[in-house]
């Protein structure tokens, strides 16, 4: 007889698990493995490491025999393994190309050892060159590209190599729970899965070697491009970069430059445009600024701009150094501002970066907003604020650096700190607003905080909401790591008021940080109530992260100061995150009891959300001992309950719940009626991001079911819903489901 041919592990995995009755999902859960990656297993799209083999043996009840049939590969990967990040920004418009700097670029690219390092000084134009170059290149990194912003050299502090990682690791494919809460896990879980991928990484304006070492892939297939004010020797002399150094433009490159903003009637005075080149340092930056002031003042002859810009002296704050051509020309255009426009600038070095809405213009200067959005357009006029093409008002790093160092010189301190308090009472306001709107039945107590008069915005649709909160998330987030700087000791309630929406989306990987900011400002300020969410937050992400333990002693903090104030809803939220905690811990009993009791005080503090949050993870808990009959029972009601109050976010969730369910128990057409409730109810609230998750997961369960067309027809939806959204949850999501699409091919 002949010998049966062996299995391969994929293949032995489906047989265990259709013997086993166990859905994707469902062993997903169990082995904290992702699908999508089981899903690529069963059709021998990879072999899984000993560590993941023995975990979904373990999982599959298969005493081993699955586990020895992993067989060391090489570490090849392909774009169908993981998400294909494409995150490079769009290449500047009207860049004139350096030709030096790009020869020597193409020889490094030729014998680099995976780091590429360009240095320079402020405005020479390195993120220009790294992006438009990027671009050239990105088609030999068919992997993908990965890109951010380090903020080495910008007002705020520099960004934290954990968040960036955090980051990287959910656009390649990690869910949030699976990302692991220490800086060297992190690093180490991004290099194995950019192990042999090509894969370009592009670190924009580092602050020195020890920020970007952690970011910097393990394998030489790889190209990690960094820019730095810095000459990172470092980086050279540990990681073996190739450094290249990005000079002022040449006299004719700086030409070409004046003449694409000025015009011919740079020919006329060639000897003055020189001179008004030189005088920019030939820096990109500082030529598009004194190029910008010689058109508004058409009918002076360039020799007497000229003549006037060599006569300018650096301001006494600044020192002389290698930012001395910049910070002429931008003092040349600070001091020919109105006083009042000048003083609006600096205040605006104060915002923490990103697009400036009029609402925070308006909270920054303490005007109406008409006043505040034309400050801004004169502003843009002269180009220290830049109008994009999507009608948001930006400001360049280099001056909002300016802008910032201007502010702490003629501005005093209370000034400065009056302005940003505004700033964030005004970003208290609106989220507080969108969550009242988002999560209507859940009780909130007014925040005992002083309220200047402000212009907030006011939302009168649902989908409004979510969009301010999905644009304003980096803003939020850098909000709060400012005020902790400034020690604003009140930013600690900015999570307060959107803590559904934090929960609701999951992006621990950017708000970590940010909430133990505010924990910190709590304490220091006493404001204990902000101290108690603060903990219970950073519970909740502690148990998305896997870390369940230190989950139950954050929620134990947190439940003896909601016990000092007699805040019976909180105490209850703590038993919850409780009985979360104790599940994730397969502790079920436990479970039981503290959402049962989470009931009982909610019950007594006529608090019908937080009782309906309890019965939902009571039922999840009875659903892991068996009793999925109760379980569905128990949903039923909290989705009748989140109804009747009109809270359809929470509504919605009820239901994937309930899909969840009839997932686990292979009963397929139970969970697809569920998954179509939930698309109804975040359809009917606007909630785009959730109705692209709901497509995501009905694509999975058809085409786990062999359902291709279907499945194809949810996925194209998804994607779709996704087009054009940049927040990183909704990147990562829209992703997943494209490669989902190549895969159906």
């Amino acid at each position: 007889m002949a010998a049966q041919p062996t299995r391969t592990f994929g293949e032995q995995m489906r047989l265990l698990r259709d013997k086993r009755k166990k859905s994707l999902r469902q062993l997903a859960d169990e082995s904290m493995v992702s699908r999508s990656y089981l899903g690529n297993l069963e059709h021998n799209r990879g072999m899984p490491s000993p560590e993941i083999a023995a975990a979904i043996d373990e999982a599959l009840g298969a005493d081993g025999s699955l586990a020895e049939l992993v067989v060391p590969i090489p570490r090849a990967r392909t774009t169908r393994d993981r998400p294909r990040p494409a995150q490079l920004p769009a290449a500047v418009r009207g860049f004139v190309p350096r030709h030096d700097v790009l020869a020597e670029a193409r020889a490094a690219l030729a014998v680099h050892a995976g780091v590429i390092a360009l240095d320079g000084s402020a405005g020479v134009g390195k993120t220009a060159f790294a992006v438009t170059w990027a671009h050239e290149i990105a088609s030999d990194f068919p992997d993908g590209v990965l890109f951010t912003d380090l903020r080495g050299y910008a007002a705020g502090p520099p960004e934290d190599p954990a968040v960036v990682l955090g980051a990287f690791l959910f656009s390649l494919g990690v869910t949030p729970s699976e990302i692991p809460t220490d800086l060297s896990a992190r690093a180490a879980l991004y290099r194995t899965l950019l192990e042999g991928t090509r894969t370009l990484v592009v670190l924009d304006n580092a602050f020195d070697a020890e920020q970007i070492r952690p970011l910097l892939p393990g394998s030489a297939t790889s190209l990690a491009l960094i820019t730095s004010r810095n000459q990172l020797s470092s980086a050279v002399v540990h990681e073996g970069a190739v450094r290249l150094t990005v000079p002022p433009m040449s006299a004719d490159e700086a030409h070409e430059l004046l003449r694409s903003v000025v015009g011919p009637r740079l020919d006329v005075d060639p000897a003055a445009a020189r001179v008004i080149a030189d005088r920019a340092g030939r820096l990109p930056l500082a030529l598009r600024i004194a190029a910008e002031r010689a058109n508004l003042k058409r009918n002076t002859p360039l020799s007497a701009l000229a003549d006037e810009l060599t006569r300018r002296q650096p301001l006494d704050v600044f020192a002389v150094d290698d930012n001395l051509a910049v910070r002429t020309v931008l003092s040349y255009s600070h001091d020919g501002l109105p006083p009042k426009m000048a003083a609006t600038f600096r205040l605006f070095g104060l915002h923490p970066g990103g697009p400036i809405r009029i609402e925070a213009a308006a909270a920054l200067t303490e005007l109406p907003p008409e006043f505040a959005l034309g400050y801004l357009s004169a502003l843009a006029s002269v180009h220290l604020i830049e109008l994009t093409p999507k009608d948001e008002f930006v400001m360049h790093d280099l001056v909002r650096s300016y802008a910032h160092e201007l502010a702490l010189e003629h501005n005093s301190r209370e000034d400065n700190v009056a302005a940003l308090e505004r700033l964030i009472d005004s970003c208290l306001s609106t989220g507080a607003a969108a969550t009242r709107l988002l999560w209507p039945s859940r009780p909130r107590r007014p925040l005992d905080l002083p309220r200047d008069k402000l212009t907030t915005l006011t939302f009168r649709r649902s989908a409004d909401a979510l969009r301010w909160f999905e644009e304003e998330l980096r803003l939020l987030v850098r909000l709060v790591r400012l005020g902790a700087q400034w020690g604003i000791t009140t930013v600690a309630y900015l999570p307060v008021v959107i803590n559904e929406m934090l929960f609701h989306r999951r992006a621990w990987s950017w708000w970590v940080p940010a909430l133990k900011d505010a924990l910190a400002m709590a304490l220091q300020g006493g404001h204990r109530d902000a101290e108690a969410w603060m903990l219970e937050t950073l519970g909740d992400a502690g148990i998305d992260a896997g870390d369940a333990a230190s989950s139950i002693t954050l929620y134990r903090e947190a439940m003896t100061i909601r016990a000092e104030l007699d805040d019976r809803s909180g105490i209850a939220a703590c038993h919850v995150g409780l009985g979360r905690a104790h599940c994730q811990l397969g502790d079920y009993d436990s479970a039981i009891e503290q959402c049962e009791t989470a009931r009982r005080i909610s019950d007594d503090a006529d608090d019908q959300w937080e009782h309906a949050v309890a019965t939902a993870h009571l039922a999840m808990a009875r659903a892991a001992l068996g009793a999925i009959a109760e379980a569905r029972e128990l949903l039923a009601l909290v989705r009748k309950t989140l109804d009747d109050g009109q809270d359809f976010m929470s509504s919605g969730c009820a239901s994937l719940l309930l899909a969840g369910l009839g997932e686990s128990t292979g009963e397929y057409d139970i969970a697809l009626r569920h998954l179509g409730d939930a698309l109804e109810t975040f359809s009917h609230v606007g909630d785009m991001w959730s109705q692209a998750h709901v497509h995501s997961r009905i694509g999975d369960l058809q085409a786990d079911r062999g359902n291709q067309h279907a499945a194809h027809q949810a996925w194209s939806a998804a994607a779709e819903l996704l087009n054009g959204n940049n927040e990183p949850t909704a990147t990562q999501l829209r992703q997943q489901v494209i490669n989902s699409l190549k895969e159906d091919r």
